[in-house]
């Protein structure tokens, strides 16, 4: 990254706190004297600047205060050899990320932390998502043996396209949470995003049985792409199928500014 990139402009929001928001804020997510959105945005927006250069540190902590004032950055791509081209608007979505602890009590996290990901507002998605090889769906714990190409119009996979176990598996439990028009939310995007954790591995999930392992480790390593299905309250969706799956080998722009390139975090 360079200091040339211009700041985004301020999303517009008609989004208004209510009560519970604003309690589900201070026990879940709040640390220390912070009591509102803007104390959590300064600490994430200063702890995401560490990663810069001391010289620079100021300058995008300010830049990313500044997009998590007014929305996350307008637009992103994600494309990969094996077929993947995604984009995606960010224009009002909600960012997020997994620090790895906690220290308010009440409250948890997940181990290991390094993870930023996003909720994009409702029919921010399109495009073609594949998982080849090697890709990871955490749902049912497993590696793919064989690609699985998924079409998405306007945040629905409207597809799902292989002719192998690891596709008729994913048809099948989509299908099982979608059967009402209601409950269409299960094929819908529930939140994107890449991995950080540079000591996290890939392969983790080799050395532990299925009832043993959370999978968190594989949605943070580093320069994995992060797709994921189901709830989210951004766009207006509830269901209670969900699928996370981590995609090796992608690039992710953001502004046409490479963030991971061909799986290697930047």
């Amino acid at each position: 990254m360079t200091d040339t990139i211009q700041t985004p402009p301020a999303a517009t929001s008609t989004w208004q706190a209510q009560p519970i928001s604003e309690e589900v804020l201070r026990e879940k997510y709040a640390k220390g004297e912070e009591q509102s959105i803007l104390d959590v945005n300064r600490r994430v927006a200063r702890a995401l600047a560490q990663a810069e250069p001391p010289e620079h540190q100021k300058h995008w902590e300010a830049r990313f205060l500044h997009a998590l004032q007014h929305g996350f950055l307008p637009a992103g791509r994600i494309q990969s050899a094996a077929g993947t081209d995604l984009r995606v608007g960010l224009a009002g979505a909600r960012i997020g990320g997994v620090w790895g602890f906690t220290t308010k009590p009440g409250t948890l996290s997940h181990w290991p932390g390094g993870l930023v990901l996003a909720f994009p507002a409702a029919g921010s998605v399109n495009g073609t998502l594949v998982l080849d090889r090697g890709d990871v769906n955490l749902t049912f714990k497993r590696y793919l043996q064989e690609p699985v190409k998924l079409v998405i119009e306007s945040d629905h996979a409207v597809s799902v396209e292989g002719d192998g176990t690891d596709a008729e598996l994913m048809r099948g439990y989509l299908a099982a949470w979608g059967q009402s028009a209601e409950d269409r939310a299960a094929y819908a995007v529930s939140h994107l995003g890449w991995g950080l954790n540079r000591r996290a591995r890939w392969d983790a999930m080799t050395f532990y049985d299925k009832r043993d392992f959370n999978g968190t480790e594989l949605r943070a390593f580093a320069g994995n792409f992060l797709y994921s299905t189901g709830a989210n309250e951004v766009a207006g969706r509830h269901t209670l199928g969900h699928f996370d799956l981590p995609l090796r080998g992608c690039t992710v722009l953001l502004d046409g500014v490479a963030v991971v390139n061909k799986g290697v975090l930047l």
